[in-house]
């Protein structure tokens, strides 16, 4: 999306397209998530080194070729303000030298009785924290409880939503007596409810320290039963794990020696930490878990049992001494592949092409996902497709890291004049990072013509042009509240119009804070939408407007709309404030083209028409399809995005909610631009040529009046005569070196048609070029 008075985007897309890449740097494939219990005794402002020693040599451990940086940092047992966490995130921010590095924050409503809260370090330059919210009832019962579960809702930067995950964050209640095996399982039915809540399809981790000794109690077998959020274990590791056998996987305790007051000893015996995931996460498409990545962070197996860690060799000596002085339990690590990622490369379009000749166009796609090695991302499955007056098509699936793959797609030449058509990519790859690419090119066949972007339609609300069809509910008039409103107003014009629509500082009221169209400066008519949800409105609390355009002949369409919008708005709940525009091409469904959101954590300044400022919380952006994102406020702006299809009839279809008297939304200009061919003066039917059959049109309508081009009128005179032959001359393209070398005056009539005659009679005429003149 752009302002207007940039270049055209259309030609800047025919010349070379690029999909696949993003304003932020895209996450590098893999993520590396580990869960850690730090231990609430030990202070992290006092010994960083220690935990600095152990958070490198994790990012430095290789697994499947690749070493990373810790994308995600799950811990147990930090502060309750977040100052842990805080502390943490400056650690890995001064490790890498980096600013990235972020602790999420803690809900309001989280809450401990004791041992502190889990907690969250991530990188964002890696994910996007999209939420976090705490869950469950806590306290001190035997159903209850001790300190709040955490969820967080992330994102790999650079993809959208399908590519989403959640992490449960959880302390479960220590001990193995049944008080404490009955409140760990009250702690799993919550997590459970709330992540089968989610539904199918979710990517979920569960990771914590779960206090559990065996496999078999009941908070663990409610983790795996059957349901939308069923977890599942990546190692496939049952039984009761305080065993020999089991040592490999033991997270607690590293040390028999304190490093600190209150740290946990008895050396390794007990599985405490977990990763465990739903089974969208193992089904190795899009987002999914490493196969061989799942690791207790310096535990090889070579301790002995029930000793330190520093018994062992899993790790350099220095980190094993870390890992035993830091905290009581050892770090879970798993990595976890990235979904593919949709690029595709187009070459130059020619604009003109000869008739009957052989023109093609590469399109090269690529996996994008940045990765270290083919196993940091999902491969990509595509399918090329064409449309229009384009021939060609393909499918094929690349691993990452794969050389692109190019297609050749053919321009249809058999017909000459302006020809369209479509280029479609699609990726059926889970959670595929712009897993659609559409292109819609132009060009003209047999020469003679150029493709020029103009006005095909628009609607100012004034002078509607090539507009076919308008309706909205509610009707025009339908609240009774002078404060509510979903119509075209006009200042002097309209009976009343909703105040917080109109800003009148400078318009005979100076006390007036809130308005975003200025009264004083625009007379024309525009349409208004504010406080919708009333009991005015049947329509469910929404507002519905839908324009019709005929937009034939035209191809690279854009839309323009000149948006305001000016209030406090509402980001969430079920009367959210949304201003959603779709589009749909000769009946096909409809698909986004602006979107609305809300910024609830932000505020905006608005300088109404007397110069006075107005500070107000939550402001509404508008996003095209693709993401890119406006904020609008109380000046119009003009936002423009591509059609990428082509038709004979555009509908545009704006759905409104706003549920409040101080939430304005305004709009006007509505425009629709597109490519047409300009022909030559004398390319009667514009096929591209100036041929024998343009003559033929001029030979027919010859003395015609009111004559139009097609009938032969080249320079617009509304005649076709002798004048019109002479364009004809000067400009026919089937008999290359033949012209007229001097401008002949406009003769009229008769003598016209003579004068005509004589010029022609000096040049070679094609034989089938047959006309007869009557002098008797």
């Amino acid at each position: 999306m752009r302002r207007s008075g940039n270049q055209s985007a259309a030609a800047l897309r025919t010349a070379f397209a690029v999909v696949g890449l993003a304003l932020s740097s895209p996450a590098a494939a893999q993520l590396r998530i580990v869960d850690y219990n730090i231990a609430q005794n030990y202070d992290i402002a006092a010994d960083p080194a220690g935990l600095d020693t152990i958070l490198a040599a994790i990012g430095g451990e290789v697994r499947n070729g690749v070493a990373r940086p810790i994308d995600v940092l799950a811990m147990q047992e930090l502060s309750e303000t977040g100052a842990d966490a805080t502390a943490v995130a400056a650690i890995l921010n001064g490790l890498y030298g980096v600013t990235s590095y972020a602790a999420a924050p803690v809900p309001a409503n989280a809450f401990s009785g004791g041992n502190g809260l889990p907690g969250l370090v991530y990188n964002a330059a890696s994910v996007t924290l999209l939420d976090a919210i705490a869950l469950g009832d806590v306290g001190s019962g035997g159903a209850q409880q001790p300190r709040s579960s955490l969820r967080y809702h992330l994102r790999p930067v650079g993809y959208g939503p399908t590519a989403d995950f959640y992490l449960f964050n959880d302390h479960y209640k220590s001990d193995d007596g049944s008080i404490d095996q009955q409140r760990r399982n009250a702690e799993a039915q919550s997590v459970r409810t709330s992540a089968d809540a989610l539904g199918d399809g979710a990517h979920v981790i569960y990771a914590g320290d779960f206090n559990v000794y065996h496999s078999d109690e009941p908070m663990y077998q409610k983790l795996l039963s059957a349901g939308p959020g069923q977890a599942f274990d990546p190692i496939d590791t049952p039984g009761s794990w305080s065993g020999s056998s089991f040592k490999l996987v033991h997270t607690q305790s590293p040390a028999t020696q304190p490093a600190f007051t209150g740290q946990v000893l008895g050396g390794l015996n007990d599985r405490f930490d977990f990763q465990l995931v739903t089974g969208e996460l193992l089904d190795g498409e899009g987002l999914s878990y490493l196969s061989g990545s799942y690791r207790v962070f310096g535990n090889n197996g070579t301790h002995a049992y029930s000793q330190a860690i520093t018994t062992g060799s899993g790790a350099a000596p220095g980190v094993l001494a870390a890992l035993a002085s830091v905290s009581d339990h050892l770090p879970v690590v798993a990595d976890y592949q990235l979904p593919a990622r949709l690029s595709v490369q187009v070459a130059a379009v020619p604009p003109s092409v000869p008739l009957g000749s052989s023109a093609t166009v590469s399109v090269v796609i690529q996996n994008g996902a940045s990765a270290s090695t083919s196993l940091g991302a999902d491969e990509l499955d595509y399918t090329l497709s064409v449309s229009g007056d384009l021939l060609g098509g393909g499918a094929g699936s690349l691993a990452a890291l794969a050389p692109g793959v190019n297609h050749q797609i053919t321009l249809n030449t058999a017909a000459a004049g302006a020809r369209s058509g479509v280029i479609t990519v699609t990726s059926a790859s889970q959670g595929a990072a712009t897993p659609l690419f559409t292109l819609p090119i132009s060009f003209v066949v047999g020469g003679g013509g150029s493709l020029v972007r103009v006005t095909v339609a628009k609607d100012d609300f004034d002078a509607p042009l090539g507009r076919t069809g308008f309706s909205q509910t509610p009707a025009p008039g339908a609240y009774t509240s002078p404060a509510s409103g979903f119509q075209v107003y006009q200042a002097d014009v309209s009976g009343s119009i909703p105040f917080a629509l109109v800003d009148q500082s400078a318009d005979g009221f100076p006390a007036d804070v809130q308005g975003v169209i200025n009264t004083a400066a625009k007379s024309d008519a525009w349409f208004g939408v504010t406080d919708t949800v009333n009991n005015d409105n049947l329509n469910g609390g929404s507002g519905e407007a839908t324009w019709a355009f005929d937009v034939s002949d035209a191809t690279g369409l854009e839309v323009s709309i000149d948006m305001a919008a000016m209030g406090d708005f509402e980001a969430t709940g079920v009367n959210a404030d949304a201003f959603h525009w779709a589009y749909s091409m000769d009946g096909a469904p409809f698909q986004p083209l602006f979107i609305s959101s809300v910024d609830g954590s932000s505020s905006a300044l608005y300088t109404l028409a007397d110069g006075d400022v107005t500070s107000l919380d939550d402001p509404l952006f508008m996003a095209d399809a693709q993401g890119a994102a406006v904020q609008l406020n109380n000046v119009m702006q003009t936002l423009t995005t591509a059609i990428p299809s082509a038709g004979s009839q555009l509908t545009l279809r704006l759905t409104a909610r706003s549920d409040g008297q101080g939430e304005a939304y305004a709009f006007d200009n509505i425009t629709i631009t597109g490519l047409r061919a300009i022909y030559a003066e004398a390319d009667f039917d514009e096929d591209g040529a100036v041929d024998e059959a343009d003559l033929a049109a001029w030979s027919t309508h010859f003395s015609t009046t009111g004559a139009l081009k097609s009938q032969g009128d080249a320079d617009a005179d509304g005649d076709v005569d002798g004048a019109d032959l002479l364009v004809w001359q000067r400009q026919r393209s089937d008999a290359p070196g033949i012209s007229v070398a001097t401008t002949v005056p406009e003769p009229s009539g008769l003598a016209a048609l003579l004068a005509a005659m004589a010029a022609l009679r000096t040049f070679a005429r094609p034989a089938a070029c047959k006309f007869q003149i009557n002098n008797s």
